[in-house]
């Protein structure tokens, strides 16, 4: 037995019982039953999500009456007080597709979706992946035929790209 394979066994032996050490003393912290602890939302106040709720219920009950202004300036409002929530910024998109401004609900729907990415997985109840689709494609229709009408407006292609960018983000979705 040379030097090599004597140092490699005190190696062996060490590794092994540093490693009997390392699960001795971590036993019991993986219990099979327990349960990981669950992602909380971004306010974590019950209370705020009530008044928000509240309020985004009379915002969608002002959209299905048809008076998109009032709704318009009460989903601002909400933008201003709950400025990291999705919720006012889908409703201000849903106020322009009420309006048949494809374009501009989609910068909405963006931001949204940039606040919660729920909004495109499946699994979950806030899940508005179809009507994003669909929405997509008609602004999309929007934005190629002001393209033919001006090829070299630079403010057009940026919002191309922007409806590019959530085309890709929906069909990479859960969805």
């Amino acid at each position: 037995m040379d030097r090599l394979d004597r140092f490699s066994i005190w190696a062996i032996v060490i590794l092994l019982i540093s490693s009997s050490a390392l699960v001795s003393y971590h036993m019991g912290e993986a219990i099979p039953g327990k349960e990981a602890p669950q992602r909380v939302s971004v306010t974590g106040n019950a209370g705020i999500n009530a008044e928000l709720g509240n309020k985004v219920r009379v915002i969608r009950n002002l959209i299905e009456a048809n008076n998109l202004g009032k709704a318009e300036t009460f989903a601002r409002e909400l933008i201003l007080q709950y400025p990291y929530e999705g919720e006012p910024r889908m409703l201000t998109g849903d106020i322009f597709i009420r309006k048949q401004e494809a374009v501009k609900a989609m910068f909405e729907y963006k931001e949204a979706i940039e606040l919660n990415p729920d909004y495109l997985d499946k699994k979950t109840p806030f899940f508005q992946g179809k009507k994003l689709k669909a929405v997509v494609r008609e602004a999309l229709e929007e934005i190629e035929k002001k393209i033919k009408l001006k090829p070299d407006d630079e403010s057009i292609k940026r919002d191309r790209k922007i409806i590019y960018y959530l085309q890709r983000r929906i069909a990479g979705s859960c969805g």
